[in-house]
């Protein structure tokens, strides 16, 4: 069995999936067809091939689970959450600008917005986010460039 990074695993990853959804296309399109039309694959073979490509997925999968487990998935969750508070942040509105609306028997109204954190705090508080996200990721990548797990993947032997 072939070592590789979990860097090199997570590509792979992203790679068996993308054939798996490929194949998946192709059995769609061609399991029925005219009976005087020609099928441009063995719809059977190709099952059974989306069958391997998931099960080796999985195999995968649950092989990098394993090694973040042991020491990169609190990082993995601290990443997530600070993205997660990034698009937050990106969809408050710190607006403290006046706004005209209609009142009735009164007409139009100007009303000035108050904001507990006004736009240029939200960007900072989005700089800050940003910088623990980079900090994070790079821990992440220096984690996944110099763990190895071993599989064996099935693209190649194509």
């Amino acid at each position: 069995m072939a070592q590789i990074t979990l860097a090199q695993a997570l590509k792979e990853k992203n790679r068996l999936t993308g054939e798996i959804n490929r194949l998946w296309g192709l059995f769609q399109r061609e399991n029925s067809c005219l009976e005087n039309h020609t099928r441009s694959i063995d719809v059977a073979k190709t099952l059974q091939t989306i069958e391997h490509y998931t099960a080796k997925l999985v195999e995968l999968k649950t092989k990098i689970g394993s090694a973040n487990a042991t020491g990169n998935l609190k990082n993995m969750y601290l990443l997530e959450e600070a993205k997660n508070r990034m698009a937050k942040l990106n969809g408050t509105n710190g607006n403290e600008d006046s706004e005209r609306e209609y009142v009735h028997n009164e007409g139009y109204i100007y009303t000035k917005r108050t904001a507990v954190f006004n736009e240029e705090q939200l960007l900072a508080m989005k700089r800050k986010l940003q910088i623990e996200c980079n900090a994070l990721q790079d821990k992440l990548d220096a984690y996944n460039a110099l763990h190895k797990i071993e599989f064996d993947t099935p693209l190649t032997n194509e």
